[in-house]
């Protein structure tokens, strides 16, 4: 009797995972073809964004070469050729931290994806590659929510984004340039008259003791004020984690900005006190963007990180020194 119930029950689980098998192998088989299609549409669109001239009449047919000519020194935009080199970097970055989470394909995805086509093709009937580049991260996201889920794709939204930096945005030098110019001249000789420099002040032109130092449109900052504003989001992105403290470290770039290009151009002014003025016009204004902007800058950043999270950093310091206390006792006890 205990053999043939045996007999049965082993039939039965045999009848289960035959009858199981096919579901397997269909979300097996789903997996694939989903990938697979997401695979053929990234080279795609790959070789639509890089080989297809879509602006027969634009500087550049294609839109990657026109992202090329048009992000150039002059405009002050040339950091922009560098964006895909990040943002390759940060794609890996994302793949190394979501590499063990659970693929699950989501037609979701293809809502973003028609979107980002849509803008391409109104750039093409406009001649308009910025709306290209505006779609472009939601091309990104659709494509990987499509074909890998959402839990995936939220470590790739960062990345997509910030393809935004490379649009060059038509007369925003020019915009920033003569205010930031003004604020920078006013700033350094009100500070300088203020701690007794012997300081003349003729439009951007400030001279000390008979040295002329021209506050042109190249020392306004805005150059290094674009490249800070870039490392700030990809520090906050990755130091933060509530989206205000993100906010508050993105914003904060502006005026860490200002403060470090004063400090580069007031240091200039000192060296030609000192009686220094063509050292200080030439070799040391080369290098004090180097030597003193980025330094300034970037300790400001990790200043306001600090703030941010100090009540966290002192927790973390306290359980930590919870844990070396209860280890020693531990040990003493053992004694």
């Amino acid at each position: 009797m205990n053999l043939n119930n045996k007999t049965n029950m082993a039939k039965n689980q045999q009848q289960d995972i035959e009858a199981k098998g096919p579901v397997f192998c269909n979300i097996a088989s789903f997996r694939t073809s989903t990938l697979a299609m997401g695979v053929g549409a990234i080279v795609a669109l790959f070789l639509m964004y890089v080989s297809y001239p879509a602006y027969p009449t634009a500087t550049g047919k294609t839109l990657a070469t026109w992202t090329w000519i048009a992000c150039n020194p002059i405009n002050g935009f040339l950091h922009g050729r560098f964006i895909p080199v990040a943002f390759c970097a940060m794609i890996w970055i994302a793949w190394k931290n979501t590499k063990g989470e659970k693929i699950s394909p989501s037609s979701w995805g293809l809502i973003a994806l028609v979107f980002g086509l849509l803008l391409y093709l109104a750039s093409i009937r406009t001649i308009q590659p910025r709306l290209a580049l505006i779609g472009v991260p939601f091309v990104i996201i659709g494509i990987t929510h499509y074909c890998f889920g959402w839990k995936i794709t939220k470590a790739v939204i960062f990345p997509a984004f910030f393809f935004w930096f490379a649009i060059p945005v038509p007369g925003l030098e020019t915009l920033l340039t003569g205010r930031l110019q003004i604020l920078i001249t006013k700033l350094c000789y009100h500070v300088g008259m203020l701690v007794g420099m012997d300081l003349t002040l003729s439009g951007s032109t400030v001279s000390v003791k008979g040295t002329d130092l021209e506050i042109a449109a190249g020392c306004s900052g805005i150059r290094s004020l674009m490249a800070l504003v870039m490392i700030a989001a990809v520090y906050a992105n990755y130091t933060q984690k509530t989206l205000w403290k993100k906010a508050v470290l993105f914003a904060s770039s502006l005026p860490l900005a200002i403060i470090g290009n004063f400090g580069r151009i007031f240091t200039i002014l000192i060296l030609a006190q000192l009686g220094m003025g063509e050292f200080a016009k030439k070799t040391y204004h080369d290098w004090a963007g180097l030597l003193l902007f980025f330094p300034i800058a970037l300790s400001g950043l990790y200043l306001v990180d600090y703030l941010l999270n100090f009540k966290n950093r002192r927790r973390r310091k306290v359980k930590r020194s919870v844990k070396s206390t209860k280890s020693t006792m531990k040990g003493a006890m053992a004694e």
